[in-house]
């Protein structure tokens, strides 16, 4: 590949003090050795610098910390122009150098490249020549992009829409995949960071992705702006040498009030320093995606869409032979209402729509890999693991369990009654919130049938996308049986039964059974009555309902304690009265006989 201005030397050491702007030096820090593509520090390779550049930590916060070294303006820093990076620190204290003619030009053309370096700096990219008359905006010359021989490294440079939360495949996944697996490119993902947001304790270094099995390098952190690329991405192309930059920022500029035009002004920067380090890198910029929500959604909108239609102006503008830049149009066909878990960071649906417009980019106008296949597949979205829910009987109420879902900032919890008479399965109206890190989330539903038999189902929730429910669990409800009523007995009137109220008792079932009576006996009848003879009647045995034969439920008594007896033409009847608990039956009382008045 052909090397532009600010081309890397051949030792793979860079001098440590490199400008963003003229007359102001680059705010990087050093650290005590170059670092590897999983951001652990590395031993320094032969030609190395002694110390390596580290990203200064911005909102969102950086892997790693190091101490300042910022390098004034006129002050050689070490290792800078001027310096022999890798020499023998004998050699410059030979006699001076009196050069020939043929070194004197040499002297003349190294002048010359500094010149140059300056004026790429300062007003954007050395051209070898134009654009192609007539080329979009925001494309690069057709001749220009050439994909390399072997292995393509490419860093993802951006914001939370690029790094992603716990939970996501993030659209770095979903480009991976298309490289590698449709395209069939050999593609090495660099950068300083693997990890996610943890996106319910708010802290950096979550490994939790929906699917790991892809290269997680990349330089994306939550809260970062278009001016810490510009601060930070000249070290990290400096350290990992990519062949492509992918960069989306700008929408926090916004947050922090910055204009479209400054977040423009710091996508300029983050070029030119990302040039700085390796000149012929090749460059995609990608559109900022709208926002849905609150009272600021409107004035954030028209700021991203000021960006937007800058944004190919300025790609044509930066643009260079050697380090073709050009724009992903992320945001088109990009509905914040169905492509977002919370109206501004991407769902799944979201994620496939940036990385499409990457791959596109990449395609029509770099060359490299192919377009992304449309129409874009139908994606589920939401937390793609289902919870695994346990349940414990607590008293009449349930209890349930299930483990964090990575990315569920909240669950729903869905009831249905197995038996007896089953219904449907319905939400019930309450809502988890997202425990904290190492808490449990848990619900406890109560007002259950005791003795009924329920299925519950959770689901989790990032923002407004429902995730993968949990398979049912069956439990049935508090099924300790009451206790037997006790002072059973005929009230005055002998006509009605009585009893007093026994605890957690729902309703009281009045069990009878007739009298057994035995022919009238053959004595004449007293003197003075009417000839008529009583039978003789008794319990059958001494063997109460639920051991003895011909009991049968006479009532169901609710709300009350009492119930009238009726003769309902027998003679007399055994009563007897059981306690229930909803669905759960209780003991039997002891036997009352009832003799219907003569």
């Amino acid at each position: 590949m052909v090397s532009g201005g600010g081309r890397r030397p051949p030792g793979g050491a860079w001098p440590r003090g490199v400008v963003r702007r003229l007359g102001a030096a680059l705010p990087f820090r050093r650290r005590g050795g170059a670092g590897n593509a999983s951001g652990e520090p590395a031993e320094p390779g032969p030609g190395a610098p002694a110390a390596a550049f580290e990203t200064p930590a911005g909102p969102g916060g950086a892997d790693g910390a190091g101490a300042a070294a910022t390098a004034g303006a006129g002050t050689p820093a070490p290792g800078g122009p001027g310096a022999s990076l890798g020499a023998n620190p004998a050699a410059r204290r030979r006699a001076r150098f009196q050069p020939s003619p043929l070194g004197l030009f040499g002297i003349a053309a190294a002048a010359m490249f500094a010149t140059l370096l300056v004026i790429q700096l300062v007003s954007g990219p050395f051209r070898v020549e134009d654009p192609q008359a007539g080329a979009d905006p925001g494309t690069a010359p057709e001749d220009a992009a050439t994909p390399p021989e072997g292995t393509a490294r490419i860093m993802v440079a951006g914001d939370s829409i690029a790094q992603g939360s716990s939970g996501d495949f993030t659209w770095r996944y979903r480009l991976w995949r298309h490289l590698r697996h449709r395209a069939g490119l050999d593609v090495d993902f660099v950068g300083p960071h693997t990890t996610l947001l943890d996106v319910v304790a708010g802290e950096q270094g979550d490994s939790r992705y929906a699917d790991p099995d892809f290269d997680t390098d990349h330089a994306a952190l939550w809260g970062s702006t278009a001016a810490d690329l510009a601060d930070s991405v000249g070290e990290h192309v400096a350290e990992y040498d990519p062949h492509y930059l992918l960069l989306m920022a700008g929408v926090n500029d916004f947050v922090a009030g910055g204009s479209a035009q400054s977040a423009l002004g710091e996508i300029r920067d983050a070029v030119s320093t990302a040039r700085v380090a390796r000149g012929d890198i090749q460059i995609v910029i990608g559109e900022l995606t709208p926002v849905r929500g609150g009272t600021g959604s409107d004035p954030m909108n028209a700021r991203i869409a000021e960006f937007n239609a800058a944004l190919p102006g300025l790609a044509a503008e930066i643009s260079g032979a050697d380090s073709p830049v050009t724009v992903a149009r992320t945001a088109r066909g990009y509905a914040p209402a169905e492509d977002t878990w919370d109206g501004t960071h991407p769902n799944a649906r979201g994620e496939l729509k940036i990385a499409a417009a990457f791959a596109d980019a990449l395609a029509a106008t770099l060359h490299l890999g192919e377009p992304y296949p449309r129409p874009l597949p139908d994606v589920r979205t939401g937390p793609r693991r289902a919870p695994e829910v346990t349940a414990e009987a607590v008293a009449r109420d349930v209890r349930l369990t299930w483990d964090p879902v990575p990315g569920a900032t909240r669950y729903h919890v869905f009831q249905r009654r197995v038996r007896p008479d089953p219904d449907e399965l319905v939400r019930l109206p309450m809502e988890v919130a997202a425990a904290d890190t190492g808490d449990t989330p848990s619900a406890t539903i109560d007002r259950l049938l005791a003795g009924a038999t329920y299925e519950f189902v959770v689901q989790p929730f990032k923002g407004d996308n429902g995730g993968a429910r949990s398979d049912p669990v069956e439990i049935t409800a508090g099924d300790d049986p009451p206790p037997a009523p006790e002072w059973v007995r005929l009230a005055e009137d002998r006509r009605t039964l009585v009893w007093a109220q026994v605890p957690d008792a729902t309703h009281f079932e009045v069990w009878r059974r007739p009298l057994v009576c035995a022919a009238p006996s053959a004595d004449p009848s007293p003197p003075g009555g009417d000839g008529a003879q009583r039978p003789d009647c008794r319990p059958r045995n001494d063997l109460g309902p639920g051991r003895g034969e011909g009991w049968q439920s006479a009532a169901v008594v609710s709300g009350d304690r009492r119930w009238t007896v009726a003769a309902d033409g027998a003679p007399g009847w055994e009563l007897a009265v059981r306690a229930h608990r909803d669905f759960v039956p209780g003991a039997y009382s002891a036997t009352v006989v009832y003799e219907v008045p003569g």
